[in-house]
C-alpha cells in the first residue's frame, strides 16, 4: 500500500500526475538509496539503537539488494510508493522486526 492512499483508493489521475516518472527515477536513485541506508545503520549502531548483530545482519541484507540492483534483477512493485519503501519492504520481509529499525522514514530526512 501507498504511504500516501492511507484507507482510500487513488484515482488513476490523481497518482499519475503527482507521480509521473518517479518510479523511473527510483529506480535509478535505487543504489544511492540503499548506500545510504547501510550508512544509517552505521549511525544506529553507533548510537545504540541497533545491537552489533542486528547491524550486521542488516548490512548484509542491504549489500544483498544492492548487489541485485548492480545486476538488474531488481523492481519496484506496483503497489510500493517509491524506492526507500521497496527496500524497506524487502528488508522487513527478510529480517522481520530488525528490518523495520533499519531504515530512517523518507519524510523525516527531508523535514527541518
Amino acid at each position: 500500500m501507498k504511504l500516501w492512499s492511507k484507507d482510500k483508493s487513488s484515482l488513476k489521475e490523481v497518482e499519475q500526475f503527482t507521480v509521473g516518472n518517479d518510479r523511473e527515477m527510483d529506480l535509478y536513485l535505487a543504489a544511492f538509496d540503499v548506500l545510504g541506508s547501510l550508512a544509517h545503520v552505521e549511525m544506529l549502531a553507533s548510537v545504540g539503537l541497533l545491537t552489533i548483530a542486528e547491524k550486521d545482519q542488516i548490512q548484509q541484507a542491504l549489500r544483498g539488494i544492492y548487489k541485485k540492483i548492480g545486476e538488474g534483477d531488481f523492481q519496484l512493485q506496483p503497489e510500493v510508493e517509491d524506492i526507500h519503501s521497496q527496500v524497506e519492504l524487502l528488508l522487513t520481509q527478510e529480517l522481520g522486526d530488525a528490518g523495520k529499525k533499519s531504515i530512517a522514514p523518507a519524510a523525516a530526512t527531508t523535514r527541518f
